[in-house]
């Protein structure tokens, strides 16, 4: 029997009920270029893209996300609505701060967020996004600041520069503040977000200086190079790398393994040819390695865990006493492993990952593990391969067992770091409570041309590579739990190139660097 008229409406109501989420929320969004210039959806999509985006902008794929503030629905990617001349951001949940990419002048783009001061933009809420950005960033930064000088060992004890700097982002703030004219406060506030970001970066690189002058934690640092799997190319240049390596002031090296095709899993002795010779050259020199088993850009789409496991086995045993840390898990959460077409699931990573993990622990309980975790936030393809996101799934699976050290890797040409630097620290610190962190990998740009986000300038490469080389190796020094200074991946290629037997201004820098923390051949 038909239902009557009365019971459908009331059936119709209830599934539209059902489709609703039960909070949303919709808010006018308010953007303005450098020149003052109000943005209208193209024009903030624009803003938010990579270099080498040359299509409409994807609005399903752009970095700019919701996090609802209660925690009970799930962060997702904005929804933008042009309706006549007003923009307007919406989300499923209730009350977020919102996260995104953003570039600020003379600086590059930064990882940001603008949360109304920790309550979350709400329905019907006009968000001023340049100003909000620098209102909350600005916060997050006192925060910072506040934290390391009263509660953190040792105590940051701010110079000179880093004062001045500090007062000149409170004096920007103010006179943001005092505008009136929507686009004038606009740019106003954007001239105080650059002055936070001097202001935190100085910080965060005088503080990592003071950690390594205290001799309770300066030995625990490491600070390395990776000699990825192209070395075995450049076998009649391995006298010269070492010794390069060595006088830069290392004192780690990350040792890449080839993927090995024809034995893959190390079964025959001839595999280890090719890194014997080296490994006897480092050790001469008194230069730690952590060997990576496999690297995230090489695992084949026909990986299983009880090959994972052979692999690690093979090659732990071979180099026992000789290796002295292992990174078992490079990048896992990548959306990439197994091959960029058709990628392997994240479930069937951990569970590779986890068998290598275990048999490393299993052949020697005692040996030193890691795994690398990739940071990227507002420009992950979705939640579940984020940084954070991946840590809450897999933390409460396990994540973290058989694992000593969890390691970051930052390459801001792709997901934006800037003043999201502490934060991923944090975020690492307070899922992991248990592990020490490092800076595990970073980079930036492979080549010569630019095909993500800037840092310092749109066509400066050199000197953005040596400005993040500087201030991350020496900012990461001061990070929760962290042993210090990374890798970067790059070695070969931009520091130590092939030819002419001749370093580089970028390795010249980084001997720099290392020099005024304290190592030195």
């Amino acid at each position: 029997m038909a239902p009557s008229q009365g019971t459908a409406v009331i059936s119709l109501a209830l599934a539209a009920a059902l489709a609703t989420p039960a909070c949303a929320a919709s808010v006018k969004l308010f953007a303005y270029d450098k020149k003052g210039r109000e943005l209208d959806r193209p024009g903030l999509l624009a803003i938010l893209a990579r270099a080498d985006d040359k299509t409409a902008h994807d609005a399903a794929k752009f970095p700019f996300w919701a996090f609802p503030v209660d925690g009970k629905s799930p962060p997702e990617r904005v929804r933008l609505e042009q309706k006549g001349k007003l923009l307007f951001a919406s989300w499923a949940g209730g009350p977020a701060r919102l996260e995104l990419v953003w570039p600020v002048a003379e600086d590059g783009f930064n990882g940001v967020s603008s949360d109304n001061e920790g309550h979350g933009f709400s329905e019907g809420t006009a968000v001023f996004l340049n100003e909000d950005l620098a209102l909350t960033q600005y916060r997050l930064f006192k925060d910072s600041w506040k934290r390391r000088t009263t509660d953190w060992q040792p105590l940051y004890q701010p110079g000179k520069e880093a004062k001045d700097l500090a007062e000149k982002a409170k004096a920007a703030m103010a006179e943001a503040v005092r505008q009136k004219e929507a686009p004038a406060r606009a740019l106003a506030f954007d001239k105080a977000l650059q002055a936070t970001a001097l202001a935190w970066e100085k910080e965060l690189f005088e503080h990592g200086l003071q950690h390594v002058v205290d001799e309770r934690r300066a030995k625990n640092y490491r600070f390395g190079l990776t000699l990825d799997d192209t070395l075995v190319q450049r076998m009649d240049d391995a006298d010269w790398i070492t010794k390069e390596v060595s006088r830069s002031g290392s004192d780690w090296v990350r040792l890449v393994f080839r993927p090995n095709a024809s034995d893959f899993v190390y079964s025959s002795l001839r595999s280890f040819n090719k890194y014997d010779g080296m490994l006897a050259e480092l050790k001469k020199k008194k230069i730690k390695v952590m060997g990576c088993v496999l690297d995230t850009a090489q695992w084949p789409k026909t990986l299983t865990p009880e090959a994972y496991a052979e692999r690690v086995k093979n090659i732990v045993l071979h180099y026992k006493g000789k290796v002295d840390s292992w990174e078992v898990g490079s990048e896992i959460n990548g959306d990439w492993l197994g091959g960029g077409a058709q990628p392997l699931g994240l479930d069937q990573i951990y569970k590779i990952f986890s068998a290598g993990a275990a048999k490393a622990k299993e052949l020697d309980p005692e040996t030193e593990t890691v795994a690398t975790l990739y940071w990227w936030e507002a420009t992950a393809p979705d939640r579940e391969h984020s940084f954070s996101g991946w840590l809450e799934t897999y933390s409460r699976r396990g994540f973290g067992k058989n694992v000593d050290i969890v390691g970051l890797s930052f390459y801001p040409e792709d997901n934006p770091v800037g003043m999201s630097f502490e934060r991923a620290f944090d975020a690492a610190a307070e899922a992991m409570p248990e592990h020490r962190l490092m800076l595990s990998s970073f980079g930036y740009v492979e080549n010569t041309e630019l095909k993500g986000y800037w840092w310092l300038a749109p066509d400066d490469v050199d000197d953005a590579r040596k400005d993040i080389s500087i201030l991350y190796t020496t900012a990461s020094c001061a990070m929760s739990r962290s042993l210090g200074g990374g890798f970067w991946w790059q070695t070969l290629q931009q520091m130590l190139p092939a030819g002419h037997r001749k370093t580089t201004d970028l390795f010249n820098v980084y001997r720099r660097t290392l020099a005024r923390l304290g190592r030195k051949e």
